[in-house]
């Protein structure tokens, strides 16, 4: 845009040197083209109103729209022209807009390739956390049959123990210390607890995830007991069974130990 504005006053120069001179003809029609071409040209390129930056944007959906019409990977001069015709601010939802569109249309090429694309794009806190939603949308399109992916628990409590709570967390194994599914209980008679992907803490990072990973997953239970007694269970298992999105885990009697902390 400095680009312009230096040519737009060297474009002023010839004008000026003509208007000054003392024999110059039609002075007043002269500046008054001169005005109107130049003020035109300052409000197509530059004002919020810009038709021509429109008119590019109008192209670049096309080439969107074309790709995602034959469900193909853009070409790499499409993210150049995004990057230098998208406003910073406007970024991040120019890119959902598109990706959720392309999904909803089921072109996932492109959907995938945007998202490659859109991850560094969204930076902060909150846009992560936007876009791994966004992120489990595709992937959910993609593998369909792990979008009601879960995990049954059929558990019966440590001898003696009236239930006053139980928890579980579902852990990856030597992943991140935050639980793919998390589950609190507080009614003493239910002994079956369902976990699925709407329990995980983080969009994306959820039971899929780990079914589609093949990822060893622990599960961490805790009781407690109406006499402040607790106890725990810990269960870890290989998924290794692509051809299910359910995961049964029964907890005996004797599986759980004392909390002696």
């Amino acid at each position: 845009m400095i680009i312009f504005y230096i040519i737009a006053l060297v474009a002023l120069i010839p004008i000026t040197i003509y208007l000054l001179a003392r024999d110059s003809q039609h002075k007043a029609f002269v500046f008054s083209f001169a005005f109107i071409l130049i003020g035109i040209s300052l409000l197509g390129f530059t004002s919020k109103f810009s038709f021509l930056g429109s008119a590019q944007e109008v192209i670049l959906v096309n080439e969107l729209q074309e790709a995602m019409d034959g469900n193909t990977e853009l070409n790499a001069d499409f993210f150049i022209k995004f990057d230098n015709l998208i406003e910073d601010n406007r970024k991040n939802s120019w890119l959902e807009q598109a990706i959720l569109y392309a999904i909803d249309i089921e072109s996932l090429v492109a959907a995938e390739q945007l998202m490659k694309f859109a991850e560094p794009i969204f930076a902060n806190s909150n846009e992560q956390v936007r876009f791994y939603a966004i992120y489990s949308i595709l992937r959910d399109k993609k593998f369909p049959e792990y979008a009601l992916a879960k995990m049954e628990i059929d558990f019966a409590p440590a001898k003696s123990c009236r239930v006053e709570r139980v928890n579980f967390n579902l852990f990856i194994a030597n992943g991140p210390a935050v639980p793919i599914a998390k589950s609190i209980s507080e009614d003493p008679n239910v002994f079956m607890v369902t976990l699925s992907n709407t329990d995980s803490m983080i969009p994306g990072f959820d039971i899929a995830s780990a079914l589609i990973n093949e990822e060893k997953v622990i599960l961490k239970a805790g009781l407690l007991c109406t006499d402040s007694s607790t106890y725990y269970s810990n269960f870890s298992s290989k998924i290794n069974n692509m051809n299910t999105a359910i995961l049964k885990v029964q907890i005996n009697e004797k599986d759980w130990s004392a909390d002696l902390q």
